[in-house]
């Protein structure tokens, strides 16, 4: 009787010490390695990203076509001869039609032309800028996704080591007064099931945890395997914007809506380029004439194109401009819906997120630990059965794990809205 009452006391005093500092340990594992940053994480994605990479370069490549969108055609450079049709060429006496001719040629685009085709080609590369930061934000919004994922899955596992140890004590328990005739055997094989289904849940989350390192690793460009450190504790991020001033902050800074509002822009200037195309161009040309024994001649060359063609050619051009132009409102309209949608959402996320942080803050923490506590007790003075106490004790472990659950969710959500956003909401 003493020992059993031992034990129990030893259970009661490491399984009522309350839920919410259970949750903040951390494994001993961790103390002797330095915890993962995040701000590194994030860093080193930014530096080594293939796709970030290549977005980058995509943005060096659309931006060295600028200044040849707005050259003119090189010019043409031309040499004829008329006369002997064998070597050495030379020409025929006194024939004013035997002659040398070099000729230059310098095509004129219709004034405005060039001007429009630098500025397309300038809104395409802010395209390309925008899709460069859209995918810059993206990665390093699925690093703090999976950073805060990885914070979910080794707190979980301290918390279930934890309580695996507090659960083979009342298992002791119970063997202890099974043995002396005050408990049943199916409070022990009841014990025994609950321990193996720990250990299930934690070879659930170690196999997530190599997920996730693995992820994080695809994401920084490093080999596949590399270790990734345990994740200090995390608090909850105070979201100090309403929902209004976030929706405007996305209008302002979301570059995937920035992409369409370029678009939207350069189809605009791309239907001013297409009715231009109406003008014709204009060449110049300059011959010079070697004749034998005649005076040398020079001319002078003006031509210009005949748009007769144009109804199957201009006109039907510009009617793709507009086509394109309206399209590009439409997708325009589309993303800024879309935006809107994501932004109420995940303000949604985190608000329920706070709530149900502050719920167990302020009462379940302590609830499920007084509860515990007194079916401890009960159970030592066998006023409650083992069923009881197991139930009970199994609603904590559930309760910190939802704590640590929410905790990820809650910065999750975060991250997501700083992608869409721009703001730095996560501290």
């Amino acid at each position: 009787m003493k020992a059993c009452r031992i034990l129990v006391i030893a259970a009661f005093a490491f399984l009522s010490t309350g839920a919410l500092a259970q949750a903040q340990r951390f494994p001993e594992s961790a103390q002797s390695e330095s915890p993962l940053n995040l701000a590194e994480l994030v860093q080193g994605a930014l530096d080594r990203n293939p796709e970030i990479l290549a977005a980058r370069y995509a943005v060096d490549g659309r931006r060295a076509r600028i200044p040849q969108a707005g050259a003119w055609p090189d010019p043409a450079v031309s040499w004829s001869y008329a006369g002997n049709l064998l070597p050495p060429f030379t020409l025929m006496s006194a024939d004013p039609s035997s002659a040398r001719q070099v000729m230059v040629e310098q095509t004129i685009p219709y004034p405005g032309k060039t001007h429009l085709r630098t500025e397309i080609a300038a809104r395409e590369a802010d395209v390309e800028m925008f899709a460069y930061e859209a995918v810059s934000k993206r990665v390093a919004a699925e690093v703090k996704q999976a950073y805060f994922d990885l914070y979910y899955v080794d707190h979980s596992l301290a918390t279930l080591q934890k309580d695996e140890d507090a659960l083979k004590s009342i298992a002791k328990v119970a063997e202890i007064r099974y043995s002396v005739g005050k408990a049943a055997q199916q409070d022990i094989l009841r014990a025994q099931l609950e321990l193996t289904k720990l250990s299930e849940r934690e070879v659930l989350l170690r196999q997530q945890r190599y997920t996730l390192e693995a992820q994080l690793n695809t994401l920084r460009d490093v080999p596949v395997d590399s270790p990734v450190a345990l994740t200090p504790t995390v608090k909850a991020s105070p979201l100090v914007y309403n929902e209004e001033q976030l929706q405007e902050a996305a209008r302002a800074n979301y570059p995937v809506l920035k992409q369409r509002r370029t678009a939207v822009d350069e189809n605009r200037l791309s239907l001013s380029l297409a009715q231009k195309d109406r003008r014709p161009d204009f060449s110049v040309g300059y011959t010079y004439l070697q004749r034998d024994r005649l005076p040398d001649m020079y001319g002078i060359t003006l031509s210009t194109s005949l748009p007769l063609f144009h109804r199957r050619k201009q006109d039907v051009a510009v009617r793709e401009a507009v086509a394109n132009l309206e399209s590009a409102h439409q997708m325009e309209a589309s993303e800024l819906t879309r935006l809107r949608y994501q932004v109420k959402q995940h303000f949604l996320e985190v608000q329920a997120s706070e709530e149900r942080l502050r719920l167990y803050t302020q009462g379940i923490a302590r609830q499920s630990a007084l509860t515990l506590a007194s079916s401890l007790a009960s159970y030592e003075t066998g006023n409650i059965d083992f069923l009881n106490v197991l139930a009970n004790f199994l609603a904590e472990i559930d309760a910190e794990l939802e704590y640590h659950q929410q905790i990820s969710d809650h910065e999750v959500a975060l991250a997501r809205l700083e992608e869409v956003t721009g703001l730095d909401l996560i501290q």
